[in-house]
């Protein structure tokens, strides 16, 4: 197969088609950034899908069994108020609610 040597435009004037094969040759940076650049793309493909296919196991799984799904419900709702209790704790200077009492009274 034959490669382009010129270009005829429509005014009938001829430009040379430079030959760009030797700028298009691999080298060792490109491997490295190829294989550098793959590779990432691969993990954060592999661990994005792996953590979608997890969570949907895991709804499906938590789905079919009402009695986990309830003490999983329950654990989460005293784990948000484990951390509100702290969040408040940390507002009022480490006191505690009788100290609080305490002052006001």
């Amino acid at each position: 197969m034959e490669r382009p040597s010129h270009v005829q435009f429509a005014s009938g004037r001829l430009e040379p088609v430079p030959d760009l094969s030797p700028l298009l040759r691999p080298t060792i940076l490109s491997d490295m950034a190829m294989f550098t650049l793959f590779a990432a793309g691969g993990l954060f493909m592999g661990g994005e899908t792996g953590l979608i296919t997890g969570v949907y196991s895991a709804r499906r799984t938590i789905g079919k069994d009402p009695e986990s799904k309830e003490r999983i419900q329950r654990a989460f709702e005293k784990l948000r108020a484990e951390m509100l209790r702290r969040q408040a704790d940390a507002l009022d200077g480490g006191q505690s609610v009788s100290e609080k009492v305490a002052e006001i009274f």
